[in-house]
């Protein structure tokens, strides 16, 4: 009698005839596979579609399976098609899985039909090589070979019926078995690519020949190295891959009797651990090869079944650092790419995943491969690529889309009247970091808001008011699918100062995409590293760079004087421009208030009062804000040249911005006096409701409409510093101001120290300011939306053209008008999720041949933690305390300062520069963090702990 819930009941017809151990593992697997396991043993008649003549009757085969404790249920199956009793199963068992367990030896198994239409699953396994009726009847004819004239006349008593081995080319399901039965079937196969040479053997045999097996290793390999790889019946199939799963061992020693003994024996025991100890798992021994030039794992499509061939690759000389999740590099090329187009290192490597497909086809591969320095292709394993096996991708459309993006590079590289350079470049960080700010793949009415207050036109009318060269007209960010990209070219050339030649501005701009092309990990960086904004006391030393990419002394001299004026003449200005900025920022509180005053509530008004806002952020905020932000850079980019130039100490640099003061220490502040009962929570969110994690984003909820991020039952450890001195002392104070002479900066220590503490003060109380008129402009926004039925979700596939466009309209036509808008974003984003995308684009080549760098983060502070880490989902938020913990966060907005609040041990972010909003935050508060790790971020967001070192800049898992 059944007592436990069934969830899964296993069905596996057998004949178990000459009953012997390979029939034992074959049920002992069936009976692994689910809660409740039912044989089905064939009758006579049945088992004659397979042999003419049994040894043991119908009444004998089923005693025997009777007397195995492990199967649970004997049915009858007087058929070779398991249907009828499926069936049964199925009315007996409504709730369970049912699940048809049979050989893979066959082209067509019986019963899959119905199996399939009652969403139940198929299972096969290799049956046992050791031992077969065709073995054992060999052994019979050798001890009775007087008794048969021929060995045919033995055999003639079986009949297989609609039988194949191992053909690929009329499977309808899939060849792989074993790893090893995949290779030798691969292995005469393959023109492109090569196998080597091969040693198999069961665990059973191993156990009974073992000594026998090691002397045959070391004749087949004599004195080279070996690898001993795992190859369990269960590790490949189609309905499921376990790469990885099992031990392997490699660079072992094919003259060592012991370490042979011992790599086998690991692999072997592996197979017990992880609970598959059939005695018919295999074995598979190779030659090792050595210093391989490119080394790796390449899957034929996505994980998410997408048409891009994914290679994950090592180039260190090792063959497993890529299976073991060591080595970072990774590239995407689109199954519509031009082979001309594969990068040379690759294409041999291409040509042979291709012929394996051909061999191989209607199923994503995961190829384990090595590439020698003579280019010849090695493969040592071959499986399926099962995750989403099911998920219907239209490729069709997304090579439709590629061809578009190609066709918008194009037209938006073309060369421009007013701006220096013949081509372009996009790139996801190098300027107003729209990956940090907005997100990688943002809502489009995030993209829009952004554009309309900032990357439009305000960012560059900031620059071109402080001396740079004027770029207008200049969008910022453009999108590509679904991310966003800074339009290099704009931003480099808005760098430029207005007294720059033009002849001069057009070699500054190629010497700048030359070093970002062989250095795109500085795409982040590119103020500090790559383009000249400001004087800094690196420049003669950086000059160096400029002379060898064929600069003169005349240019090197222009450059470095329009810098040096540029510099003096903000810093000379900074007292009176950041008093006359921050009053204009403070001049948005009026337009607050006015609309406020407001009581009407209709959608005409709602969206008009959303445009004023916007539009009086434009005025008195964001350009203000970007004028701020520049002189915070220059600050910036002038202290850490005093530490390049041991002006001063990397620990006087951090306790110079740790002293600094900004509205995120004075939220701390205000969060500790309401967990002390000191203040009222309305009291607190007065002050801090308007920010929201996602600054643009009108799904994500404000502070005041979301108080529950705030609720902790303990006080958190606010970090902070306990020194208050804001100025170095004397003997450093004299080396600044010699500094700054020595290089024709206008400014003392005290002067200069101000400026650069007032600058980045100011930057952050103005973006703070100007958040508040962002903020109550989107909820204005939904406000009416809601009116209209339309969810915040809804709304976020708008643009701030269709949504201001419909002040005037009615609102009918509006409605009709957003439905239209949101239907047609909705269907181009769902195509554009699918599309894969490189963090900079160089050439139209790129959205073929999609590469990633290996990042360099952002580190701050001098600082060592090891900590749990808490991966914060931008609308998921945890309750549990945050407090000692590294918090990870794929971009960090203003929106995000609430975190500081849990007293976190650090921050690791995977978009944000080296003077981002979350560097310039974790200097304040004297956290270490890992600002802008990129891909590093998507390895080691799965871990529980980390070791962060800052001062090593290292990124260590700890588990």
């Amino acid at each position: 009698m059944i007592k436990k819930k069934i969830i899964s009941v296993v069905y596996s017809p057998a004949v178990l005839d000459l009953f012997h151990y390979g029939h034992l593992q074959s049920l002992k697997f069936a009976k692994s596979q689910g809660d409740y396991y039912i044989c089905g043993i064939l009758t006579d008649k049945a088992a004659q579609y397979y042999k003419k003549k049994l040894v043991s009757n119908f009444k004998e085969r089923k005693a025997i399976a009777s007397s195995i404790k492990f199967i649970d249920e004997i049915m009858v199956q007087d058929d070779t098609d398991p249907t009828k009793n499926l069936k049964k199963i199925f009315q007996r068992f409504k709730d369970a899985k049912i699940i048809l367990v049979h050989g893979n030896d066959w082209r067509k198994i019986p019963g899959e039909d119905f199996v399939k239409s009652i969403n139940g699953k198929i299972l096969t396994h290799p049956y046992y090589t050791g031992l077969s009726d065709f073995k054992i009847i060999s052994k019979l004819l050798e001890r009775y070979k007087d008794k048969f004239s021929t060995f045919e006349d033995f055999v003639g008593y079986f009949q297989l019926k609609d039988f194949t081995y191992f053909n690929p080319r009329t499977l309808k399901g899939t060849i792989f078995a074993s790893k090893a039965d995949t290779l030798r079937f691969l292995k005469p196969l393959l023109k492109k690519s090569n196998i080597e040479d091969m040693l198999v053997f069961t665990v059973l045999d191993w156990k009974e020949e073992k000594r026998e097996l090691i002397k045959k290793i070391n004749k087949t390999f004599k004195k080279s190295k070996i690898a001993v790889r795992s190859s369990a019946l269960n590790e490949d199939s189609s309905e499921g891959s376990m790469a990885g799963y099992f031990h392997s061992e490699l660079n072992v020693p094919a003259d060592s009797f012991a370490k042979i003994e011992a790599a086998v024996q690991n692999v072997v025991n592996s197979y017990n651990e992880k609970k598959s100890d059939f005695m018919i798992n295999q074995v598979l021994v190779q030659q090792f090869m050595e210093n391989a030039a490119l080394s790796g794992v390449a899957f034929t499509r996505t994980i998410e079944n997408l048409p891009y061939y994914v290679i994950n690759y090592d180039e260190s000389g090792s063959t497993d650092s890529v299976t073991k999740g060591i080595e970072n590099k990774s590239i995407k090329i689109s199954r519509f790419c031009d082979p001309r187009e594969y990068p040379r290192k690759f294409a041999s490597l291409m040509e042979s995943i291709k012929e394996i497909e051909a061999i191989i086809p209607n199923i994503a591969l995961d190829i384990e491969f090595a590439v020698k320095k003579s280019g010849e292709v090695t493969i040592f394993q071959v499986r399926p690529l099962t995750v989403n096996l099911g998920v219907q991708i239209e490729d069709a459309k997304i090579r439709e889309s590629i061809k578009e993006l190609k066709a918008r590079f194009i037209n938006l590289s073309k060369r421009k009247a007013h701006l220096a350079g013949d081509s372009n470049i996009f790139g996801d960080m190098p300027d107003w970091n729209p990956a940090e700010i907005i997100g990688d793949s943002p809502n489009h009415l995030d993209y829009s808001l952004y554009d309309y207050v900032i990357t439009g036109s305000v960012w560059h009318q900031a620059r071109t008011s402080q001396g740079y060269a004027d770029v207008s007209p200049a969008k910022l960010v453009v999108l590509f699918g679904n991310k966003p990209y800074v339009d290099v070219r704009n931003t480099f050339n808005s760098f430029i100062p207005a007294g720059i030649s033009r002849p001069l501005m057009e070699k500054l701009m190629n010497f700048y995409f030359s070093k970002l092309k062989k250095n795109p990990e500085l795409q982040d960086k590119v103020e500090f590293e790559i383009v000249y904004t400001c004087y800094d006391l690196s420049f003669d030393k950086r000059a160096k760079e400029l002379e060898d990419f064929g600069f003169s002394k005349k240019e090197t001299n222009e450059i470095r004087n329009n810098l040096i004026s540029l510099t003096n003449n903000l810093i000379r200005s900074s007292k009176n421009s950041i008093w006359k900025d921050m009053n204009d920022v403070f001049q948005m509180e009026n337009k607050r208030q006015e609309v406020r005053s407001r009581h009407k509530k209709e959608v005409k008004q709602l969206l008009k009062n959303a445009k004023e806002l916007l539009d009086g952020c434009k005025i008195n905020g964001t350009l203000q804000f970007s004028r701020l932000a520049r002189l915070a850079f220059i600050g910036n980019i002038l202290l850490k040249s005093m530490v390049a130039e041991h002006t001063i100490t990397q620990d006087v640099y951090d306790s110079f911005l740790n002293s600094i003061n900004t509205v995120a220490k004075k939220m701390n502040s205000e969060f500790n006096l309401f967990i002390r009962g000191k203040i009222s929570l309305e009291e607190f969110l007065k002050h801090h409701g308007h920010l929201r994690p996602g600054t643009y984003d009108i799904t994500s909820a404000r502070y005041d409409r979301n108080p529950k991020i705030f609720k902790s039952l303990n006080a958190p450890n606010v970090q902070h510093d306990s020194r208050t001195n804001l100025l170095p002392d004397a003997a450093v104070m004299k080396k600044i101001s010699k500094s700054l002479k020595n290089n024709g900066i206008d400014a003392n220590a005290e002067d200069f120290l101000n400026f650069a503490k007032s600058a980045i003060e100011a930057r952050e109380l103005s973006k703070f300011e100007f958040t508040k008129s962002l903020s109550d402009a989107i909820e204005l926004i939904a406000e009416a939306g809601e009116l209209l039925g339309f969810s915040r979700a809804k709304l976020a596939n708008l643009d701030t053209e269709t949504l201001f466009g419909s002040i005037n309209m009615k609102e009918s036509k509006s409605t009709g008008l957003w439905a239209d808008t949101i239907k047609n974003r909705m269907e181009s984003r769902a195509i554009n999720e699918f599309l894969a995308l490189p963090p900079i684009i160089f050439s139209e080549n790129d959205f073929d041949v999609v590469s990633y760098y290996s990042s360099r983060p952002n580190f701050i502070t001098q600082k060592r933690v090891e900590a749990d880490l808490a991966n914060i989902d931008s609308h998921k938020y945890r309750d549990s305390d945050l407090k000692g913990k590294i918090i990870m966060l794929e971009n960090g907005d203003p929106g995000y300062d609430w975190i500081f609040t849990k007293g976190p041990a650090g921050l690791i972010t995977k978009y944000g520069g080296v003077a981002s909003h979350m560097s310039i935050r974790s200097a304040e508060f004297g956290l270490p963090a890992a600002i802008g790790c990129g891909e590093i971020f998507d390895k080691i967001k799965s871990c529980k702990s980390l070791m962060l070192d800052c001062r090593q800049k290292k990124i260590m898992p700890l588990n």
